[in-house]
């Protein structure tokens, strides 16, 4: 690994989807030797195996192909195995023998049936970490739910805040706020982990309900409605207290551009820029911030027979330059072509084996010296199985009797 934050800490991953995946790749990204057990014969949620599921190029199978997945388990190695079988059990013995960081991402108590919850690892490796990501935790009239991120947006409340006012808060774009922080909640609550257990010495278990990591965040709303019984209106893209804040057209067709004036000086600013600078004389009404929140129809408009003579980034340069607040809304393509990004060397390009070179989203953090990399494209299933098994001690034709009795694979049905 590039960075050595990490070195030597062995992780072991046992999640699909988003939120587990990558907060394991995190602690990968820092140096962490980490193994995903990925499910088979059964394929994950990510591992799609009809035709129709593929976003990324190539001819390759389709479940290695899937652009969810692989930028959700970077430096990884993958061992794929069924282990509801007896030398699946025993593999996983061993390898948790050695770990120090276990993640498992299953419904409340599925780790165990399988035989593997706190107490019987505890058995195995008494100085593991061991961390359950369960939606809503291991306890409560819930437990026994399985949700992934839309239940949690929803049942935290977060979907019911955010939208546009005319619109239905049902109808609402598949990116999830929970996977977000349920991700970098992982992340933090391990590093901590680690650090007592430097200072203790052993192993410590943490039941992390995705769901309490995201209703957190939420303490004004919770306030409002204890103190004045008052539910949050959805604003779509203005501010309950700043006007102007607001998505306006460009000249390119469905291209828009963020223009917010925060204080009276930004606003000042604006006016002069957009022609009105009269509207920031203090005999003007709109030289207040009660006047402009009463006045807002009309100077969203205003600004709207400005931004419509420029393209997105144009606009934005022009009215960053004098000290405005603006940015274009950006696509996917626009984020490839990004002079932010691009200084930051942000972007990634890796190589895999059925996608070929692939341009991905780089990291969250920098750090120096040893600066994060992508040393280990994301795996192909079981593409480690070999590997891992020989240095747990197991011979060849031990591995080779695994592949034959479907204990191990390395690709799934179609």
């Amino acid at each position: 690994m590039s960075n050595h934050s990490l070195e030597g800490i062995k992780v072991v991953e046992m999640a699909e989807a988003w939120a587990g995946p990558v907060g394991a790749s995190l602690l990968g990204d820092m140096g962490a030797d980490v193994t995903k057990i990925e499910s088979y014969p059964r394929h994950s949620l990510t591992r799609p195996t009809s035709s129709r599921y593929a976003t990324m190029p190539g001819n390759g199978p389709v479940y290695e192909r899937d652009a969810l997945h692989h930028q959700g388990n970077r430096n990884k190695k993958n061992l794929a195995m069924d282990l509801r079988t007896k030398f699946g059990k025993e593999i996983m013995r061993k390898i948790l023998s050695e770990a120090d960081v276990f993640i498992e991402g299953y419904a409340a108590g599925k780790i165990a049936q399988l035989g593997f919850d706190w107490e019987e690892v505890q058995k195995i490796n008494p100085n593991l970490i061991m961390i359950s990501i369960a939606g809503w935790g291991l306890a409560g009239p819930y437990k026994n739910m399985v949700t992934l991120g839309a239940g949690l947006d929803a049942t935290t409340g977060h979907l019911s805040v955010r939208g546009y006012p005319e619109g239905d808060f049902v109808d609402t774009h598949p990116n999830f706020h929970s996977d977000a922080t349920g991700s970098s909640t992982i992340f933090f609550a391990i590093l901590t982990a680690l650090i007592q257990r430097n200072i203790t010495g052993s192993g410590t278990f943490i039941d992390l309900s995705q769901w309490e990591a995201l209703v957190w965040q939420f303490p004004a709303i919770l306030a409002d409605w204890s103190m004045n019984k008052r539910i949050p209106a959805r604003l779509g893209n203005a501010d309950m207290h700043i006007v102007p804040h607001g998505v306006y057209k460009t000249a390119e067709d469905d291209k828009w551009i963020v223009v917010v004036a925060e204080n009276d000086d930004q606003w000042a600013r604006l006016c002069e820029v957009i022609s009105h600078s009269n509207w920031a004389d203090l005999s003007h009404a709109y030289s207040s911030i009660i006047g402009r929140l009463k006045g807002r129809k009309e100077i969203d408009e205003a600004i709207e027979q400005f931004t419509i003579k420029y393209n997105g980034f144009d606009c934005a340069d022009l009215l960053q330059k004098n000290n405005i607040l603006a940015s274009p809304v950006v696509t996917p393509p626009d984020v490839l072509l990004s002079k932010q990004l691009y200084e930051r060397d942000w972007h990634k390009t890796i190589e895999h084996k059925w996608t070929g070179p692939v341009m991905v989203g780089g990291f969250l953090w920098n750090v120096e010296p040893d600066n994060l990399d992508w040393n280990i494209p994301t795996a192909l299933v079981g593409e480690h199985n070999k590997e891992i098994l020989l240095k747990l001690g197991y011979r060849s034709d031990e591995i080779d009797a695994f592949y034959k009795k479907n204990v191990i694979g390395n690709k799934y049905s179609d």
